[in-house]
């Protein structure tokens, strides 16, 4: 494969990966926020809070799997 296909296959995979670290500091940061309620109980946000949460975690192990699948393409390209 021409190196300039490789090199876009690379910043798109930067991308990937770089949304693949922002949900997972939005459920570390959804999880201490959690943690704070156990001393400041608020019924409704835990509500909110836990969909959050499963949705963020949901998209965030869906994210890893293509992110992990374009990085095995891009790693067998450069071979």
């Amino acid at each position: 494969m021409e190196k300039g296909n490789i090199e876009i296959k690379e910043e798109i995979l930067r991308k990937l990966e770089d949304i693949k670290n922002t949900t997972e500091s939005l459920v570390v940061k959804i999880g201490h926020l959690q943690v704070d309620l156990f001393n400041y109980p608020d019924k409704e946000l835990e509500k909110f809070l836990d969909t959050l949460n499963k949705a963020f975690s949901d998209k965030h192990v869906l994210i890893t799997e293509v992110f992990n699948k374009h990085d095995e393409e891009v790693n067998s390209l450069k071979l």
